[in-house]
Formats: C-alpha cells, sequence, structure tokens
C-alpha cells in the first residue's frame, strides 16, 4: 500500500466517523419567550393584567373579629332591616366574618366593562344577636357587573350607594332599610356622568322575600311582599364642587306605594369631614327607608393623627326618637385596624339602650 492511497483511505474513514457525529448532536430549542404579569395603572392600585388578555384584575379582600354587646332594650331587626322591637336581656356575641373580593375591567368602545364580586362568610354566636337569633352561620355571594353606565346586580341598592352610605361611623346611623347586610338587592339601574355631575335610575326587586307582618291594605300580601312582576323604583342626582358634594334622590316602594326621599351634603377638608342628611318616607314598610316622618343625621369626623380617626355621628326622628354613635378608629399598620364604637339610642317612649362593639379587623 503506497503512502497516497493510506492518506485517501483516512480521509474518507474519518468523514465518515464526522457525518455520524453530525448526525448525533443535539441542537437546543430556543426558549419560549416568558410573559411576565404585568401592572394596570388604569383603574387605580392592586390591578394586573390577566396573561395573553387586555382584562385588568384586582384581588383583596377582609377578615374581622367583633366582641358585640347591648344592654336592656337594645334593638332588633328583622332580615329586611325593619325595627321589630327591642329585647328585654342585654345581649352579647361574638362576630367574624370573612370576605373575598374580585374585581375585573376592560375598555371597550361602549364604555368600561366591569364585573365585581364578593363572597362572603358571616357567623354570630354566643347568645341572641340584634336579629333576634342564636347561633348562626351563613355565606353570601354579592355581585355587580356592567358596560358603561349600564348595571346589573346583586348587592346594596343605588339608593344607598350612589351619595356615599350614611354618616361618619361605622355604623352611619338609619339611612336605608335597603341594603346589603344581611341581605340584598337585585337591581337594573344606569348612571349618567356628566363629570362633576352624575345622575342615576334604578329598576330594583320588589323584595318579594321582605315580609309584611299583617295584610293592611288588603291585597292578600300578609306575609308576602310585592307583585314580583312590578319592580320599585329610585333616582337621584350628586354633583361636586370641590372638597364638597350634594346628592338627592327619591325612591318609590311599589308594593307599599309608598316613596322616601333622601338628601345628603359632605365635605371633606384637610383633617376634618362632615355628612349632613335629611330623610323622610310615608310609611315604615317603604323598603328605602322604614319610617314614617321625617329624620335629619349629622355626622362629623377628624383623623387627629396620620393613624387614629375619630367619628361621631347624631341622629333626630320626628317622634322625638334620638341616636348617638361614637367610634374611634386605629390603623396599627397598614392592613390591620382597630376600632371601638359605642351607640345610645333615646327613645321618646321607652327605655334607653346602648350597644357597643370592639373589632379587629385586616384589609388585604
Amino acid at each position: 500500500m503506497n503512502i497516497k492511497s493510506l492518506l485517501l483511505g483516512s480521509a474518507a474513514a474519518l468523514a465518515v466517523v464526522s457525518g455520524a457525529q453530525a448526525a448525533d448532536a443535539v441542537v437546543a430549542a430556543e426558549p419560549e419567550p416568558m410573559e411576565y404579569v404585568r401592572v394596570c395603572d388604569a383603574y387605580g392600585t392592586g390591578f394586573f393584567y390577566i396573561p395573553g388578555t387586555e382584562t385588568c384584575l384586582k384581588i383583596g379582600g377582609q377578615l374581622r373579629y367583633e366582641k358585640r354587646f347591648g344592654t336592656n332594650g337594645v334593638e332588633k331587626y328583622d332580615r329586611a332591616g325593619l325595627l321589630t322591637g327591642r329585647s328585654t336581656d342585654d345581649a352579647y356575641d361574638n362576630h367574624t366574618r370573612a370576605r373575598l373580593r374580585i374585581d375585573a375591567r376592560n375598555d371597550s368602545e361602549w364604555g368600561t366593562v366591569y364585573s365585581w364580586i364578593q363572597i362572603q362568610a358571616d357567623s354570630v354566636n354566643n347568645g341572641e344577636n340584634i336579629y333576634g337569633e342564636g347561633n348562626n352561620s351563613y355565606l353570601r355571594a354579592y355581585y355587580y357587573f356592567g358596560i358603561g353606565g349600564l348595571e346589573f346586580g346583586n348587592y346594596d341598592s343605588q339608593w344607598a350607594k350612589f351619595m356615599g352610605y350614611g354618616g361618619r361611623t361605622d355604623d352611619g346611623g338609619v339611612y336605608t332599610s335597603d341594603w346589603n347586610y344581611p341581605d340584598s338587592r337585585q337591581y337594573v339601574s344606569y348612571t349618567a356622568d356628566f363629570g362633576n355631575f352624575k345622575a342615576f335610575v334604578s329598576l330594583d326587586n320588589d323584595a318579594d322575600e321582605f315580609y309584611k307582618p299583617e295584610d293592611h291594605d288588603g291585597d292578600g300580601l300578609a306575609g308576602k311582599r310585592g307583585r314580583q312582576y312590578l319592580p320599585d323604583i329610585s333616582a337621584g342626582v350628586s354633583g361636586t364642587f370641590g372638597d364638597y358634594q350634594a346628592a338627592a334622590a327619591i325612591g318609590y316602594d311599589e308594593s307599599d306605594e309608598s316613596f322616601a326621599v333622601k338628601k345628603v351634603v359632605r365635605g371633606d377638608i384637610g383633617m376634618f369631614g362632615f355628612t349632613a342628611m335629611g330623610l323622610y318616607s310615608n310609611s315604615d314598610e317603604n323598603i328605602y327607608f322604614a319610617y314614617d316622618g321625617f329624620s335629619a343625621l349629622i355626622g362629623l369626623s377628624a383623623k387627629v393623627t396620620d393613624t387614629v380617626t375619630v367619628a361621631k355621628d347624631i341622629q333626630w326622628f320626628d317622634n322625638g326618637d334620638w341616636r348617638l354613635v361614637g367610634d374611634v378608629n386605629w390603623e396599627v399598620a397598614t392592613g390591620f385596624s382597630v376600632l371601638v364604637e359605642g351607640i345610645y339610642f333615646n327613645p321618646d317612649k321607652g327605655d334607653d339602650s346602648k350597644a357597643g362593639m370592639l373589632r379587629f379587623q385586616r384589609n388585604f
């Protein structure tokens, strides 16, 4: 074998081996691009984009523990919020609550598309509570959704929430019979937003589970409430003027054939805040304000330090009753607070009553 043949054979062998190794080589695939969660600041803090969509999501909640008490004559309410009487013995209870809230929003050519869900679990025990019940626990879901100004819901009615609820304390005074604790209202509403001015109109479920104690008007509805195919109707307007807000609303209870009126003025100036509210109803069974006559409420609050707020509500009824509420709220740390509240009720007739509460709460 000559040198030339040897070199050619070696080159051929090397080529074969190199080809085999090339065939066996593993080429690493390019990594898929990772989509990180993006912050959505279009609707306030806490929102983020659901990956792969333009929908913004916010998840939050609340945990609460309360120790509550009431002296002789403490007010008792039915599940519709109507005063049914007063207990004859001192009452106390422990109340715990857990809430989970989910808020989702996205833009559209018709305005913001939104939805809000709240799952709430409550437990009340240790004797009779203000609803005249003993130990009980319950789970409820509240929700609303809409597009632009059109809203569908099972939650506090627009009558209750459009004007910012009640006074300055946690209790807020007696200003509506128609909000979520312990029950809620199904409604369809439309809110028109004109910048500093807003207006709403709402068709509210006729509360067929809001029981009438007697058949007052001979319509055969004792023990029942409402002609379910006809809604109650409420409407209102509000205006914002710098640090002040003024609003008014009217509600017509279809089954009771009665109406209620509410007017509110609010202001927040530096560390101080105030609320002035006037209410009228011509029936103590009106679903919006279950009182036959006039009532006026004044609420005051002051943020005395960066973490401590004190508040007071004073309410008068034209039958001579007075109701006073005061509380102190301490923001111990971000997301954790302690509230102490006391309620004094001075009826024109009957015994005075006192109630109080110590609350520990975690928000996130």
